[in-house]
């Protein structure tokens, strides 16, 4: 049985690093050179803050090498709330040893994003990302959450992943949106990781059940 990869938040972006259109290549490359099946699950392109489209046309090879792996039905995708026209809003799989996992980007459980505030920012950000001032204030507002309750964010929003992971009744729930990859055995939550420096991190499902995995650059930031 072909493994299965899950990856997200990469947000490529028309100002994405060079080394970020790259690492995407590289893990869509080795995901069709391996024979694994591949799950983006969601924020993979920014269309939140670039407009849709603007960030697909930035990077023609990562969209050519989905298209490739879609082409062979070893494509699935989500959306998240960067690119709510992604795909659906989860994959449902049967795992052999592990039983049914849940794969979801998760932003519906954040409550920062699900609340009138939250859903008032994307509104503005869909409508004016492109413009600088609009993507400034809302790095700067995310860092200023990060710093002041980052710890306790994360936690809530694991504790809310993993109700609807047992209200389901899934063996694991794979989830992204936080930026911050976890596998901890015994754990019904899990999550993928992001797309950030010099290091693409990904889950990988295999004969020996869930795994984290990770890709690196070696060739500098240009």
């Amino acid at each position: 049985m072909s493994e299965v990869w899950i990856a997200s938040d990469w947000h490529l972006a028309p100002e994405s690093p060079a080394l970020h259109g790259r690492l995407a290549l590289a893990f869509l490359e080795a995901a069709r050179a391996s024979g694994a099946r591949v799950i983006l699950n969601g924020d993979v392109f920014d269309d939140l803050f670039a407009g849709p489209g603007r960030s697909q046309a930035a990077h023609p090879a990562v969209v050519a090498a989905m298209e490739a792996l879609s082409a062979e039905r070893r494509l699935a995708r989500t959306r998240g709330n960067h690119d709510p026209d992604a795909g659906g809003e989860r994959v449902e799989l049967e795992w052999p040893g592990l039983g049914r996992v849940l794969v979801a980007h998760g932003h519906a459980a954040d409550p920062v994003n699900a609340s009138p505030v939250g859903r008032l920012g994307d509104a503005i950000s869909r409508r004016f990302g492109r413009l600088g001032v609009v993507r400034g204030a809302a790095w700067l507002a995310e860092v200023a959450a990060r710093t002041v309750a980052e710890r306790r964010m994360i936690a809530t929003f694991r504790r809310r992943c993993l109700a609807v992971v047992e209200r389901g009744g899934y063996a694991l729930g794979v989830f992204g949106h936080v930026h911050e990859a976890h596998l901890v055995p015994g754990d019904r939550y899990a999550n993928a990781g992001s797309l950030a420096g010099d290091r693409l991190e990904y889950l990988a499902l295999g004969t020996t059940g869930p795994r984290l995995e990770e890709l690196r650059d070696r060739a500098g930031p240009g």
